[in-house]
């Protein structure tokens, strides 16, 4: 009995160590809940900025369709086009210019209604109505 009571004599004279405790507990989720928060905002810019190239590619692929058409179909005496095509995303500009008999060199710019910019240059074979030489321009 005597060790008993002994064990609740120093217990009653450590004080003050459930405080610091429960004060570092707090800190610790204070600093997992706000990392989580951290983590989540960046999956939020990393969604809008893949909605901005999602648009953009889609205005890409439109406009290449158009550009493959005009082309294919541009008579033997134009050396070179330009046309500024309006989607309801945002615009396009390509200009292209012959670099031999069958090949056009094309610059094709996108630029979404979020102002977001998509270049690209590349070759096209209109015998075979291929692209080659894609380059995406940053």
């Amino acid at each position: 009995m005597k060790r008993l009571s002994h064990f609740f004599v120093n217990m009653k004279n450590e004080r003050g160590v459930i405080f610091p405790f429960t004060i570092m507990c707090a800190l610790l989720m204070s600093a997992l809940f706000l990392h989580s928060v951290a983590l989540y905002h960046t999956e939020i810019q990393f969604f809008e900025e893949e909605k901005k190239w999602y648009e953009a590619d889609y205005l890409m692929k439109q406009t290449l369709n158009d550009v493959k058409q005009t082309l294919a179909n541009a008579p033997e005496n134009v050396t070179s086009l330009s046309q500024t095509i309006s989607f309801s995303r945002g615009r396009a500009t390509y200009r292209a210019a012959k670099n031999g008999a069958d090949v056009w060199s094309v610059n094709v710019s996108c630029v979404t209604n979020a102002q977001f910019r998509y270049d690209v240059q590349f070759q096209f074979h209109v015998l075979t109505n291929d692209i080659s030489e894609w380059k995406e321009l940053y």
